[in-house]
């Protein structure tokens, strides 16, 4: 990434991670929290794909039970603002595992009744209820796509984890945009160091 790229810029803003980070998180807390609240539903929806066998049932169970707690726990963390990456990585996971299985599904539901695939609808297991799947994927390409930028993301601006380093004998992060930092004086990144009045003042002077 080039150092002065627009990309670089706005993400050490960190409005746009911070943008991810609410929207993301939010969509993954509400999805979690609908699984918990019917859980037999949500061990109805995995069944169908076919996915775990069903002797013994343990695996089936234990995935029914741990993974909308996964998903509250990766969406709660990105919402603070800890462990960003770890929770983006996580749910980049969950994207790649069942956004497949929902399209294989669809698919075969499309060959069984032959129905038109933009007509295929049901109730993937996702916590959202029934749903027309072609749309279902590309919002699941959308989460996909934020998943990604807060897991390449370099800013902590707006984050919990900052607040933290800032307490640190060594920061690990820039205190003004939230850049991590090496070799830091005050815990300020190189660009954050120098003011830019100052340094167009150096640049003057040496010319």
């Amino acid at each position: 990434m080039a150092e002065g790229s627009i990309f670089r810029r706005v993400d050490q803003s960190g409005w746009l991670l911070l943008l991810v980070r609410i929207v993301l998180g939010g969509m993954f807390v509400w999805m979690g929290l609908n699984k918990v609240a019917d859980p037999h539903a949500f061990l109805k929806g995995i069944h169908l794909y076919d996915m775990f066998p069903e002797s013994p049932p343990i695996f089936l169970n234990v995935t029914a039970m741990v993974l909308p707690w996964l998903e509250i726990v990766a969406g709660v963390a990105l919402i603070v603002g800890i462990y960003v990456r770890g929770a983006a990585a996580m749910i980049l996971v969950m994207l790649l595992v069942f956004t497949p299985a929902v399209l294989i599904r669809a698919l075969a539901m499309q060959s069984e009744t032959g129905q038109s695939y933009f007509e295929i609808a049901f109730d993937c297991g996702c916590g959202s209820g029934v749903e027309i799947i072609w749309q279902k994927l590309l919002k699941n390409d959308g989460y996909f796509f934020l998943a990604l930028i807060a897991l390449v993301s370099k800013s902590r601006r707006f984050c919990a984890a900052l607040w933290f380093e800032r307490r640190r004998p060594v920061a690990a992060f820039c205190h003004i945009c939230g850049y991590a930092v090496r070799d830091s004086v005050a815990g300020l990144c190189k660009a954050c160091s120098t003011p830019p009045i100052l340094a167009a003042e150096t640049s003057d002077s040496v010319a």
